[in-house]
Formats: C-alpha cells, sequence, structure tokens
C-alpha cells in the first residue's frame, strides 16, 4: 500500500518525529506500506528522511494563518492545491496522511479533486476555532488522534463523528532505549564518559529534559526549579537536550541566576538515548501537550519522572507508580519532587523499571505502526 504523508511544518519536533519513526517501523517489519512524504523545501525532517531511504517531495504548501479569515485562507490554497494534486497524480497512493491539522488544510482539497481517501493524523490539543474543525472533522476519512482528550474534544464537536475517530498512541522503539543495547558501529557512551565531556563531576547528579524550546514546552519553569535545586545541593547539575525559538532568552536567564557552570544546553541530538543515560531525574514542565514522545523515551530509559498534568500525561505516567505528575507552573511542587527522587534512589530506580514495562506494554512502535496500518486500510476499502 503507497500512501503520500503530508507534513506543511518546518521545524522537526515530536509530530514530525513521530512520522518519521512509524515510516521507519513500516520499512523495518516489512509491513507492506511503503510512504513518502511532501513537505517544504526547507523542511527540517527532510535531512533525517533521507538517513533512512524515506522518500521525500519538497513542495511549497503555501500560506495558512490563524490570524486572518476563511476567505484569506481558501485563497492560498488554490496554487499549492493543484502542485499538490500533480504530485498525488504521479505517485497515486491509496490513502493521503495528513500529519496535523494545518497538514489536513494544506491537503484535503487535492484528496477530494484526485478522489483518494484522507486521514487526518492528529497530534495536538491546539487546533483551529469550532467553525472551521466541525467542517475539517466531517471532510476526513479517518481521523487518528494520540490520546483520549483530543479524541473527546472532537465527538463534542461533532458526536456523529464518534465511528471515524481512532486513538492510536505514539510509541517508540523501547530497545533503542536499552541500556544493554548493540549498537553496532555507533558508540554508546557510558554515564562517565557524557559528564565529563560536559565538563562535570563523575559524581555530579543531574537533572535534565528533552524538549524542543518554545513556549508552550514550559522550559523557563525548568529553569527556574533548576535556581532552587541549586541553592540546596551543590552536587546537580541540569542538562536541556533540543532547541527551539526560545533558546536565546533562556541562556539569557541563566546568565542571570549564575547557574552558567550548572547548566548545560546540549542543542538537538540524534543519540537522545545517550543524554537521558545521563539523566538520574527527568523533569517535563509542560504548559500545553497532547501525548509528548518525549515521556516515552524517558519512560522506555527507566528514568524517574517528574511531568506536568497537562493534556494526555496521565494517559502515559500512572502518578505515583511510574512517575510523579504535578501542577503545571509550580516551581515549588516540581521542585520537591525532583528533590524527593534525587534523595531516594531506590524509589526512582522502581518508577523507572515500572514506567519501562508500560512502554513495553502499551507504547511500543510496532503497536502503533499495526493499528495505522489497519486505519489505512479501512480508510482504502471505504473509497473502492
Amino acid at each position: 500500500m503507497r500512501v503520500v504523508c503530508v507534513e506543511h511544518k518546518t521545524i522537526f519536533g515530536g509530530g514530525q518525529i513521530a512520522l518519521l519513526n512509524l515510516l521507519r517501523e513500516f520499512q523495518r517489519a516489512h509491513t507492506g506500506v511503503e510512504g513518502c512524504i511532501v513537505c517544504p523545501p526547507n523542511a527540517e525532517l527532510v535531512p533525517h528522511a533521507n538517513v533512512y531511504g524515506i522518500e521525500t517531495v519538497l513542495l511549497e504548501p503555501g500560506a495558512i494563518e490563524k490570524t486572518r479569515g476563511v476567505v484569506w485562507n481558501f485563497a492560498q490554497r488554490v496554487a499549492p492545491t493543484a502542485r499538490l494534486l500533480r504530485v498525488v497524480r504521479r505517485s497515486r497512493p491509496r490513502v493521503i496522511v495528513a500529519n496535523g491539522a494545518f497538514s489536513f488544510l494544506a491537503s484535503v482539497f487535492a484528496a477530494k479533486l484526485a478522489r483518494i481517501p484522507i486521514v487526518w493524523w492528529e497530534h495536538n490539543t491546539t487546533l483551529p476555532g469550532d467553525a472551521i474543525l466541525k467542517r475539517m472533522i466531517g471532510w476526513a476519512t479517518q481521523i487518528v488522534v494520540v490520546s483520549e482528550i483530543i479524541r473527546t474534544q472532537f465527538v463534542q464537536l461533532v458526536p456523529d463523528a464518534r465511528e471515524k475517530i481512532s486513538v492510536i498512541y505514539n510509541g517508540v522503539d523501547v530497545d533503542q532505549f536499552s541500556e544493554t543495547r548493540e549498537t553496532g558501529s555507533e558508540e554508546r557512551k557510558t554515564k562517565n564518559e557524557r559528564l565529563r565531556e560536559l565538563g562535570w563531576n563523575e559524581n555530579a547528579r543531574v537533572v535534565g529534559t528533552v524538549s524542543r524550546l518554545a513556549p508552550e514546552k514550559g522550559v523557563d519553569n525548568f529553569i527556574e526549579t533548576a535556581a532552587q535545586i541549586a541553592r540546596m545541593r551543590d552536587d546537580v547539575h541540569f542538562l536541556l537536550v533540543g532547541d527551539g525559538p526560545e533558546r536565546a532568552q533562556l541562556e539569557q536567564r541563566v546568565r542571570e541566576l549564575h547557574l552558567e557552570t550548572r547548566v548545560a544546553f546540549a542543542g538537538f541530538r540524534d543519540d537522545v538515548e545517550n543524554e537521558l543515560r545521563v539523566m538520574d531525574v527527568v523533569l517535563f514542565p509542560f504548559l500545553a501537550e497532547a501525548f509528548p514522545l518525549a515521556v516515552l523515551e524517558a519512560m522506555a530509559s527507566a528514568r524517574p519522572i517528574v511531568a506536568t498534568d497537562v493534556g494526555g500525561v496521565r494517559e502515559q505516567l500512572v502518578d505515583g507508580e511510574t512517575g510523579v505528575i504535578v501542577p503545571p507552573r509550580d516551581v515549588a511542587a516540581m521542585t520537591r519532587a525532583v528533590l524527593e527522587l534525587l534523595r531516594d534512589e531506590n524509589a526512582g530506580r522502581v518508577f523507572g523499571e515500572r514506567a519501562r514495562a508500560r512502554v513495553a506494554e502499551h507504547f511500543s512502535l510496532a503497536q502503533q505502526a499495526r493499528h495505522m496500518k489497519k486505519i489505512f486500510e479501512r480508510a482504502a476499502r471505504g473509497h473502492e
């Protein structure tokens, strides 16, 4: 089955990583699903897709702006729709997969003109206004959402669409994050090796996060929590893995707090599993999330986790069993939870082991790929 996956965004965040992971799993498992990605020429996912031999078609998708009216946005769709329609007719997919709301708006008219079913795959809780959202739900052949909280939002708006909306959780390759996994030529750094690279003592305790450095991730609250902990513990250092538009602002705040020797910005890393191995506790201070992939990666790494109570985090973590869930923006609660896990290493180890077992049972990439293939097949059958 050939599918064309449309990605409107240029960033390489959780939704784009999830798309890439899914297509890689289709390849690895020989599922019979062959996918290509249609994306902007400057999309950050292109070099990552090229590494794995995933076909990309570079196409300017046209502007979509929330602040503009419906008429303006529809006018912007004419030329991009014609370009995408040519790609679709040349590629002849059984299904078009739209990775997110903007990608759906960028591809739905080409799908309708080509009479090809379209699957809308939604990763976010922040969506267009109700009027256009109702229309989008109606236009989609099938809808996949990554958490129950998004499904509830959609069903409340359009109850009759209940049957075509499926929750399929994002998954991770659990083995990739195993402490003992062999990686061939890729060197797996030990914790001490990475600590030396960071210029930290081998006895350092590390609190880390893996996140795009963007406002909705709440990374400023990670920095404020770091400042609180640093006043009480001389042995604790802080590692931020990821990049984004807030990096300069966050680095400035670190300087203001005189934490330059205690906080490290690692930037975007392909070897997230190595970075997670360094962390004694992982803190996710989200302000808005649906079903964050980074939490699953930390769970698969058997790390003790503190995360804020937003979106589908409670669908991932069981509070008090596989991690600790705290209110968003509550720096005091984050500080207390992290300090307790640093103090009680045994409790952290138990949390981590339970988290890894939960990921293996409920959130594996293989499970996700099987479920997604079934949705694609259902959409294709409905158009025959």
